[in-house]
């Protein structure tokens, strides 16, 4: 009678060992998959619209934001690629940009344009776009992190 009632304790100790492990668990993996974090730096691909164009739509839109501070904006409208090199700076979770076009058409080449994005470390930065003094434009953004 001694050893049933032995044997039966160590199964429920055992019982109840497999399943708080198998709980700790299960919390553990939630935990990794709910908080990833992408860093800033990488490649950023998305859309953009210009205000008051609906009828142009959705843009292509991408950035390049390399860790010394320098980017690489790369945009599509008007069926021709434009390309434009400059800086940027995060402040918390609010992602400043400055670049000038280099390359497109004639008339966006020269045109430096700021955006101000805020990044929600899940993957996404939006916000606006805006051209100089030199042009008037104005537009939202939005882009996601490529992993």
């Amino acid at each position: 009678m001694r050893k049933i009632l032995f044997n039966s304790f160590v199964l429920l100790i055992f019982a109840l060992s497999s399943f708080v492990f198998q709980i700790t668990s299960c919390k553990k993996a939630t935990a990794q998959t709910t908080s990833l974090s992408y860093p800033i730096q990488g490649l950023w691909i998305g859309t953009y619209t210009v205000d008051g164009q609906s009828s142009v739509g959705e843009q292509y839109f991408s950035f390049i934001i390399k860790p010394d501070g320098t980017m690489i904006a790369d945009t599509k409208g008007a069926s021709e690629q434009h390309i434009a090199i400059g800086t940027w700076n995060l402040t918390g979770t609010s992602l400043t940009c400055t670049y000038h076009y280099i390359y497109g058409s004639a008339s966006n080449t020269g045109v430096t344009q700021t955006a101000s994005m805020i990044w929600d470390k899940a993957g996404k930065l939006s916000g606006t776009w805006s051209n100089g003094s030199s042009t008037s434009g104005t537009g939202k953004v939005t882009i996601s992190r490529i992993n």
